[in-house]
């Protein structure tokens, strides 16, 4: 009998700093970031995922961003979130979305987060403080592995300027 291959699940990040490729970080501890697109598999991991992610972003700088009211995310509403304003992360989410679900193999770990059920949002970390009102600019992409415990950067591109703060 044929062994399957296990599942790997993807995910893209808006960033206020640069990371580099190769950096593992645990899910419980990512750096600031805003979610592009929710996990996802696919069944290219290499080379036409970073080109469909590097198509999806073309065209942008940096990202304004503005903070909101804080929320709490998650099937148990137990992950606290400060909620984001931009209509271009909605833009950008929609464009990743349009070439991501092409791709072969692709599938949505959780379809409500994708396309209409797409909420930004910046997963709250003891390291950054925002609020309400905040007006912050971002100017990094990262596509990473996710395992349950751990997310590893394959990719990460810089929009066309350096961010300010965060």
């Amino acid at each position: 009998m044929e062994k399957v291959a296990a599942q790997q699940l993807f995910v893209v990040v808006a960033l206020f700093r640069p990371v580099d490729v190769g950096a593992i970080f645990d899910r419980r501890e990512w750096p600031a970031h805003v979610t592009l697109a929710s996990n996802f598999a696919v069944t290219d991991h290499g080379e036409g995922l970073a080109r469909a992610v590097s198509k999806g972003c073309a065209d942008y700088e940096q990202l304004s961003v503005r903070f909101a009211a804080p929320a709490m995310f998650g099937r148990d509403p137990t992950v606290p979130v400060q909620l984001v304003e931009s209509a271009d992360l909605h833009e950008m989410h929609e464009r990743l979305a349009d070439l991501l679900e092409v791709m072969p193999g692709f599938a949505a770990a959780d379809p409500d987060y994708w396309r209409a059920g797409y909420r930004p949002h910046m997963t709250q970390v003891p390291t950054v403080a925002v609020r309400d009102g905040d007006i912050k600019q971002m100017a990094h992409v990262a596509v990473a592995a996710l395992t349950e415990n751990t997310a590893t950067v394959i990719s990460a591109l810089a929009l066309s300027h350096e961010p300010h703060g965060v």
